[in-house]
């Protein structure tokens, strides 16, 4: 719907390559996750959703995952001045976070941005590793509805699973060196967080 816009009351942030930038050498997690399953891995997050139903499988990769992102802590990246963009956008919104990192890892990296206090509801691969999954358990921890939240996240895996669940969606866009196309209504592309404030409000303005 093109006419006025539903109030957007909630803002569901993504935390690697959105918030932060998490430098794990992930060719090496690849190489030791293919040598423990003895079948090649291309792709950790495709593995996630194949194996998540077998709980200690799931456990076991897990494990393997975050020794690789705890030694990577000491050197996070912050994004677009992100603590300051989220303590703005916490004024006017309340925020989730959902994560493929697990738990623990996030909780560091979040206590050392100082903004955890500012999330209302985190879900992370500890809970489930599907994005759509993890965004429909925010909702349901929350209490918002899905026309009412927007997903912030880098990927375009996060822009599908936002759209599939009935959310707005920013994708972040911060390495594209083409024209950034918009692909749906309820889509807007940036190339910095910084940008995310004037996109919301447009959308609580007539189209």
């Amino acid at each position: 719907m093109m006419g006025k816009r539903m109030g957007i009351r909630h803002l569901i942030f993504d935390l690697d390559g959105t918030l932060i930038l998490l430098p794990v050498k992930w060719s090496d997690v690849r190489r030791k996750l293919s040598e423990m399953l003895q079948r090649r891995v291309r792709s950790i997050v495709k593995l996630y959703s194949e194996i998540w139903m077998d709980k200690e499988l799931f456990k076991v990769v897990s494990a393997i995952v975050e020794e690789h992102e705890l030694k990577a802590l000491t050197e996070v990246k912050v994004l677009d001045d992100s603590p300051k963009v989220l303590k703005e956008l916490s004024s006017n919104y309340r925020l989730s976070l959902v994560t493929l990192q697990s738990d623990r890892v996030a909780s560091a990296i979040l206590d050392d941005l100082g903004v955890r206090s500012l999330f209302l509801a985190k879900v992370t691969r500890d809970d489930i590793p599907l994005r759509e999954e993890q965004i429909r358990i925010v909702l349901d921890r929350t209490g918002f509805r899905a026309e009412e939240t927007v997903v912030i996240g880098d990927l375009m895996n996060d822009v599908r699973a936002a759209l599939r669940v009935g959310c707005w969606a920013i994708h972040i866009c911060r390495r594209w060196t083409r024209r950034l196309r918009e692909v749906d209504d309820r889509v807007r592309r940036v190339r910095s967080l910084k940008e995310v404030n004037d996109v919301l409000r447009s959308w609580q303005t007539f189209g």
